[in-house]
């Protein structure tokens, strides 16, 4: 009887969280500041745009999950050298959190893998990483309207030259993206 009873409760329990689940589809876009770490060259600015589907569990927390397109690189200080523009198609999956209930105010934390689409680098002169898997982190704020601003910060976690996959080099050497990315996302409300 007591298993009965346990089993019912979590039935219930389990019934009663999942059908306050709510799923939001929406769009995000904005400005990329994108440099790559040891090295001397300046910021490069370019954009992203992407969809995402949110999910929120809870009144605290959403996971949303996000497919983008991201241009991003680093310029270089001199006139007629080099700059590097890479184009990947990044798969992320953003946590939300709002602690602070009524507030629009929310943190953004969560990994993405990057799948490098396009470069500007002659495969002569040095061949890219495929791929990149980054981490990143941010705030954000929701206006009632389904309108959101928000802040985050990419870091790489792998060498875009692939010197960190056989680990002979030393970490001021290896070269990861980094990446502010400042925009606004748009959820839909059916």
């Amino acid at each position: 009887m007591k298993k009965v009873f346990l089993t019912t409760m979590f039935v219930i329990m389990a019934t009663t969280a999942f059908s306050q689940i709510t799923i939001k589809p929406g769009v995000r876009a904005g400005v990329n500041l994108s440099n790559i770490t040891n090295t001397n060259f300046d910021d490069k600015t370019d954009f992203y745009i992407g969809v995402f589907a949110e999910f929120n569990f809870a009144n605290f927390y959403a996971l949303q999950p996000e497919l983008n397109y991201t241009r991003q690189g680093a310029d270089s200080k001199f006139p007629g050298e080099l700059d590097i523009e890479i184009q990947y198609i990044s798969l992320a999956v953003a946590n939300k959190f709002s602690p602070f209930k009524g507030l629009g105010l929310h943190f953004i934390a969560g990994p993405a893998i990057n799948i490098k689409v396009d470069d500007n680098l002659d495969n002569s002169f040095s061949s890219l990483e495929g791929f990149d898997i980054l981490i990143f982190g941010g705030v954000g704020y929701n206006f009632p309207f389904d309108l959101s601003v928000e802040a985050r910060y990419n870091l790489g976690i792998i060498d875009i030259f692939g010197s960190n996959v056989n680990n002979s080099s030393p970490i001021d050497e290896v070269l990861l993206n980094k990446v502010i990315q400042i925009g606004a996302t748009y959820k839909f409300d059916f």
